[in-house]
């Protein structure tokens, strides 16, 4: 029988930075990712200067952009500024990269794995039983790990995009309550291709109907029939994060956006709070604190969104009416900074 101090289940971007922050610190790990290719998951694919100082380096990316266009039914405005501050990368590149980092300092990583079950000291993996002191689940929103400690909710949004040949220019972002509801549509430029989409709450909205806005949207705006079209769940529901010697991070630990679905950020940092924990018991998980701050106004705001379809569409244009001025402008940038 195999034994690792610790095994994260997942080769996201929580999974492979907890498992380089182990490594880093000599601790024995092992991941089991149960996909053939690291970071094949379907994302937009987008990046702030947030994720750059995680340790992204800036030529894998695919483009930056210096500035951002936001839409509404009744304006438009650039928000904009003198060097990039938003960036768009490949999942796969991005994968690759940090399982690199993850092996260069030590950590184990096995694909085509899945984990089948799970106890209070094991996890059985294909035909191979595996003990471990501590237990990561970094295995996104349908995770393994969740259900096996007993975490249910409905709290799970759902993203639908196509990825086109087409090349756009611009980085863009659309808000229209009547197409989108109290989320949003995007256009993400890549090398070589571009990601559009949409995405909600499909309690709020029928995934149907999300389907057919954004088809209706889309169309003339490229040769649908010729793109690809992907669908995935972002999980928002957060739930904690310790339970004994098991961990979750990223959207396995429900800590992406109710507002903007945005994750990677918030799973690396989370990931590697869960690995500090377990070199240091007695480690405050700052990283964490921040993020359920951040994420608890988001949230916030995202309900109220729900609940107030012509208030949201008032504070939308008042919102694009500020952000003509430099000052709120700027205040913008610095968020997602």
């Amino acid at each position: 029988m195999e034994k690792y101090e610790t095994v994260i289940a997942g080769a996201g971007p929580a999974g492979l930075k907890a498992a380089e922050t182990l490594a880093k610190a000599g601790k024995q790990v092992l991941v089991l990712e149960q996909k053939e290719i690291i970071g094949d998951k379907v994302c937009a694919g987008g990046l702030t200067l947030k994720d750059f100082e995680l340790g992204i380096p800036e030529k894998i990316v695919d483009r930056k952009f210096k500035k951002i266009i936001l839409h509404t039914p009744l304006q438009d405005v650039v928000i904009k500024d003198k060097d990039f501050f938003v960036a768009t990368i490949d999942r796969k590149v991005l994968g690759r990269w940090m399982a690199k980092q993850a092996e260069k300092a030590g950590a184990e990583i096995r694909t085509n794995t899945r984990v089948s079950k799970i106890g209070k000291n094991y996890v059985v993996a294909g035909k191979n039983k595996i003990n471990f002191k501590y237990l990561i689940g970094a295995d996104g929103s349908n995770s393994i790990v969740r259900p096996f400690l007993g975490l249910k909710d409905k709290k799970v949004g759902i993203a639908m995009q196509y990825k086109t040949k087409k090349d756009f220019r611009n980085f863009e972002i659309f808000f229209d309550y009547d197409k989108f509801g109290p989320w949003y549509a995007w256009i993400f430029p890549h090398k070589g291709y571009t990601i559009i989409g949409t995405g909600g709450d499909p309690c709020l909205i029928k995934t149907t109907t999300f389907r057919k806005n954004l088809d209706k949207w889309c169309k003339g705006k490229f040769d649908m029939k010729k793109a690809e079209f992907q669908a995935h769940t972002i999980r928002w529901g957060y739930r904690g994060h310790k339970f004994g010697n098991k961990f979750l991070v990223g959207d396995a630990a429900g800590f992406a956006s109710a507002l903007t679905g945005e994750g990677m950020c918030f799973a690396m940092l989370s990931g590697i709070d869960a690995a500090r924990k377990i070199i240091s018991p007695r480690y405050k998980c700052r990283n964490i604190e921040h993020i359920l701050k951040v994420k608890g106004i988001e949230d916030r705001i995202a309900m109220h969104w729900e609940k107030h379809k012509l208030l949201t569409e008032v504070e939308w244009e008042i919102i694009m009416l500020l952000a003509r001025s430099k000052l709120v402008d700027r205040e913008i940038i610095n968020h997602l900074e």
